[in-house]
């Protein structure tokens, strides 16, 4: 009696290659939706849950800009949509970057 016969040997090589080719599809998907830029971040995690309004943002100083992304996170409930780093990386863009009309 063969313990391990060949047939079943070329099904589990088969599932394993599957198994591969599926984690690597679902990398792929993950490393196309981060968000590669700080500009990239605060347009994909502020717009989750309202629609972004730059020009109001551009009427705060930008040393008072930060302050927004911890309102909205301790008051209004983002921080389950934006992690601590995340915030930090925004703030940032928001005080140094964010290009206003």
């Amino acid at each position: 009696m063969v313990w391990y016969s060949e047939q079943r040997f070329r099904k589990r090589r088969k599932g394993i290659w599957l198994g591969l080719l599926g984690l690597v599809v679902g990398l792929a998907a993950w490393w196309v939706s981060v968000p590669w830029t700080p500009e990239a971040l605060f347009r994909e995690r502020c717009s989750t849950c309202h629609e972004l309004r730059t020009a109001r943002v551009c009427t705060f100083a930008p040393e008072l800009r930060p302050a927004i992304v911890e309102t909205m996170r301790r008051v209004h409930g983002a921080d389950k949509v934006i992690t601590d780093h995340e915030a930090r990386v925004i703030a940032r863009y928001l005080e140094e970057s964010l290009t206003c009309p």
